[in-house]
């Protein structure tokens, strides 16, 4: 993967295609090779990240406010204050005493526990307004429930626990209008240049069930086939009916803190707060000295690989996003697109997919904001209404092939320990198997409802 990146990469620069933006060869080639770098797993996340920091000033593709973007933008904070949370519920001990609760109500059965996990993150994708708070929440509970139901750093069940909560609220929050950034993106940019406005309870009516519920479904049998492993008969009858001892004095204090965060995070449309600063102000609390929620020294035990990987992938897609070559890319290939009116499952498979590998350049929150201002050309070509097009394109952006295009995705795999290799395999065979079974069904399902008007 690596090698073909960076034969791509020469390509590009030998004989850059002619619909280049010009003066972005050295662009294109550097994202192909910075993809290939994290895609291939040849070096760490994080010196690829660095490589691309170096490449990127050195040759001047781009100014350093967009290269390093990412050290600015609020989620490269709230992961910072993930990092800081993760520490000191671990510190405390107060997410084994939450997991030991969870067990005790919990039936001892593999497959029960990989279902909680994607049940949970469904729920909170409901009840928090960000993927990434959810999943800074949830991910440091997944582990300790891991560690008391027995898996080891590298068990199969330990990664099917961390991914069934990462996945299960972040998958579920494409069909929950305000619950992640590409939603929020496709809201603003509709209304914005179409004056197309779309109801809370309308959304989850056309998402919900095929998008929602049914990839739920389908990351629960995926987990369990593609990660098998079970609970011994200790683990299933002789874990402790409740942690021993009452909550100490830190395990109050950190619960408190993380209480006001979630209600924060839950009302941020009344108070208008962004998620990332309500993590970072609990953060600044834990790491206060009186309140020994965190170790000495914390900033010695934190890994900052995460945060530099983010940081990277950030400032890749803010340097794509000034380049213009997304776009570019978007509108060389529209024209050669089989699209036409009456074949409308094709239009459909053609224009979801496309979208999809449009976020391999842009990252999902980029898809909606490059492809919508191309939605009349593509209800022209189509021959379908301007709202049909602006919603599939949302079944496009809800489906990634790399864990990169989706930060929460990565960041919940770095904050539960899962191996990048095992990350990306995963998030590539989901993509196609849900390319494969909800694509159609998610088609079948607004034809029903009506959105095609046909």
């Amino acid at each position: 993967m690596a090698v073909l990146a960076a034969l791509a990469a020469a390509a590009v620069l030998l004989a850059p295609p002619v619909w280049l933006p010009d003066g972005t060869a050295a662009t294109a080639a550097l994202m192909l090779v910075t993809i290939g770098l994290w895609a291939s797993g040849i070096v760490s996340e994080a010196l690829a990240s660095l490589l691309f920091f170096l490449a990127a000033m050195l040759f001047a593709v781009a100014p350093a406010e967009a290269v390093f973007a990412g050290f600015g933008a609020s989620a490269f904070w709230l992961i910072f204050a993930g990092l800081v949370l993760s520490l000191a519920i671990r510190h405390t001990g107060l997410g084994e005493r939450i997991a030991g609760g969870l067990l005790t109500r919990a039936p001892r059965s593999y497959p029960l526990l990989v279902t909680a996990s994607v049940v949970v993150g469904t729920v909170f994708a409901f009840l928090m307004p960000g993927s990434m708070g959810r999943i800074v929440l949830l991910v440091p509970i997944a582990l300790a429930v891991a560690d008391r139901a027995g898996f080891a750093a590298a068990a199969r069940g330990r990664f099917a626990l961390v991914l069934g909560v990462v996945f299960g609220t972040h998958l579920t929050s494409f069909a929950i209008l305000p619950a992640n950034v590409p939603n929020v993106v496709w809201a603003s940019a509709v209304e914005a240049q179409h004056g197309f406005q779309v109801g809370y309870l309308e959304y989850l009516w056309w998402h919900f069930p095929v998008l929602g519920l049914l990839r739920a479904a389908l990351l629960v049998a995926l987990l369990l086939w593609w990660l098998p492993d079970r609970l011994s008969d200790d683990q299933a009858h002789d874990t402790p009916a409740t942690p021993p001892g009452e909550a100490a004095a830190g395990e109050r204090q950190l619960a408190a803190v993380l209480l006001a965060a979630l209600a924060l995070w839950a009302t941020d449309f009344a108070h208008g707060i962004a998620p990332a600063w309500v993590a970072l102000a609990a953060a600044c609390y834990c790491l206060l000295p009186p309140t020994r929620l965190t170790p000495e020294r914390p900033y010695a035990a934190l890994d900052v690989g995460p945060l530099l990987f983010v940081a990277g992938v950030l400032g890749l897609g803010e340097t794509l996003a000034r380049s213009g070559l997304g776009e570019a890319a978007f509108a060389q290939l529209l024209p050669l697109l089989p699209l036409s009116p009456g074949a409308d499952t094709l239009n459909f498979g053609v224009l979801g997919l496309g979208s999809a590998l449009l976020g391999v350049f842009t990252t999902l929150p980029g898809v909606p904001a490059v492809a919508s201002p191309l939605a009349p050309a593509i209800a022209g070509a189509t021959g379908w209404p301007l709202e049909a097009v602006l919603v599939t394109l949302t079944v496009g952006y809800a489906t990634f092939l790399l864990p990169y295009q989706a930060p929460p995705i990565l960041v919940g795999g770095r904050l539960g320990g899962v191996p990048w290799g095992v990350l990306t395999r995963f998030t590539l065979g989901y993509a196609a198997v849900s390319t494969l079974l909800v694509f159609p069904l998610q088609y079948l399902w607004l034809h029903l409802v009506g959105v095609y008007g046909f």
